[in-house]
């Protein structure tokens, strides 16, 4: 059993890291201030003691591509952004544009780095090390990402869980560079919608809401489909 200790690292990193973020989650709280920002500041410290600690000692990883993770990520957002403002573009001026823009361009970039960096390369790299089966390296990561996200409903543990899959599968092929970009897209339009359903609601009616945030999940998916199948992309 002692081989298979390193599933318990990412649960092990989130666990130390809400102990110690929970008293500035509660200030924050106390104070209305956006929670977010401290998430991601925890998961940031998650992905830098990995980093450090972890990454470091794993001889077969290169260094992180960040140039191209930015670009990818923003080849995926300037279109969902044009969509959405032509879709709900005049719910925008709604919301509190420093904390909308923060959220999307650092919490969120944070967090997708952070999660994809524990439960996509680390666990595959270590899974793969002990020769585990190609089709747990893929389920198994994307349970246990389901799983840290602490679902209030089954529904939205099986959400996560696909989701988990995709990005799996998506860093078997690509690697960093693809699953990064698409997990923080994704949060981003799942982070829209939200923060903009009521208005949306409002101003559009709901069926608007919901067809702006299918649409931009397709659009990701249409230009994921492009990336992954043109190889001069990720030369």
């Amino acid at each position: 059993m002692r081989k298979y200790a390193f599933l318990a690292y990412p649960f092990f990193l989130y666990l130390i890291f809400s102990i110690c973020t929970f008293p500035l989650l509660a200030f924050a709280r106390s104070k209305g201030a956006d929670l977010m920002l401290v998430n991601a500041l925890g998961c940031l410290c998650m992905g830098l003691a990995y980093v450090k600690r972890k990454r470091s000692k794993i001889t077969e990883l290169g260094p992180i591509p960040w140039t191209g993770i930015f670009l990818v990520t923003a080849s995926l957002i300037v279109p969902v952004a044009a969509l959405s403002f032509l879709l709900i573009g005049d719910v925008f001026n709604e919301l509190k544009h420093s904390v909308f823009l923060i959220n999307c361009m650092v919490s969120f970039g944070v967090v997708a780095v952070c999660e994809e960096l524990l439960f996509r390369e680390f666990l595959t790299v270590r899974m793969k090390s002990i020769h585990m089966p190609a089709w747990l390296i893929v389920l198994l990561p994307a349970f246990l990402f389901s799983l840290c996200h602490r679902p209030e409903s089954v529904s939205l543990l099986i959400q996560r869980f696909i989701l988990g899959v995709a990005l799996s599968f998506l860093y078997r092929k690509k690697g960093l560079l693809l699953c990064i970009p698409v997990h923080w897209t994704y949060n981003i339009i799942i982070y829209t919608f939200h923060t903009t359903l009521p208005h949306v609601t409002l101003v559009y009616g709901a069926p608007h809401a919901a067809l702006h945030t299918v649409l931009s999940l397709l659009l990701v998916l249409g230009m994921v489909i492009v990336f992954y199948s043109n190889r001069s992309i990720f030369a």
